[in-house]
């Protein structure tokens, strides 16, 4: 059994249960400060997409007491025709927000020829959390 082989921690971590087989779960829930304005892009006609970034922050104490605090920016992206046109009008920079969905991993081929590895969060749960003031 695989959970015989991992520590005690991760045994008391609820894994949902279909049938007799277990549940994979791959969900990525963010709490933070959006980076930029949301982007709406027409991928076709038909079909758009809105990304962000959003940034969350750890802080900790170094050997000499100095505060260290790092930023790490999460990329989102919503496939939701429905929800798209509502994000791109409303998601502001420095806006709090909570996402939460699936991470995916992607490959492309940049314009110089590099392959560019991505990593980002496939939005199905969003919540405005407050609103900083916008001033044009």
């Amino acid at each position: 059994m695989i959970l015989a082989r991992v520590s005690p921690l991760a045994k008391r971590v609820a894994v949902p249960a279909v049938g007799s087989i277990r549940t994979l779960v791959n969900k990525a829930t963010i709490v933070g400060r959006v980076g930029q304005d949301a982007e709406l892009i027409q991928a076709t006609p038909e079909r758009s997409v809105v990304q962000f970034s959003v940034a969350t922050s750890e802080s900790r104490k170094d050997a000499e007491g100095n505060l260290i605090r790092t930023t790490h920016w999460h990329r989102v992206v919503s496939w939701d025709q429905k929800r798209n046109t509502y994000l791109s009008e409303r998601v502001k920079k420095g806006d709090l927000v909570f996402v939460e969905g699936p991470i995916h991993y992607r490959t492309y081929t940049a314009k110089d020829g590099t392959e560019k590895n991505l990593t980002e969060i496939a939005l199905k749960t969003f919540q405005a959390l407050s609103a900083k003031e916008h001033q044009e």
